[in-house]
């Protein structure tokens, strides 16, 4: 018998809690995990801060902050 697939998800939108991720992946078993790092209004409000600041703004960097907490829990 083949068990169920456990998928969490976490939000990503741009200000919402950085501790999303981890909170999910210490709260219990699962098998993957999601985020919606690149939510319309969050890639609106990422192009108009590259558009002010230039190249090197306008990335989600919470999401880099959020895979530094957990990667080393997740196998």
């Amino acid at each position: 018998m083949n068990r169920p697939v456990i998928i969490a998800n976490c939000s990503g939108f741009f200000g919402d809690r950085i501790s999303a991720a981890r909170e999910m992946v210490e709260g219990g078993p699962i098998d993957v995990l999601t985020g919606d790092w690149l939510a319309e209004l969050t890639m609106l409000i990422l192009a108009r801060q590259r558009l002010k600041h230039g190249p090197g703004a306008g990335y989600a960097r919470t999401f880099l902050t959020q895979m530094e907490q957990v990667l080393g829990t997740c196998r």
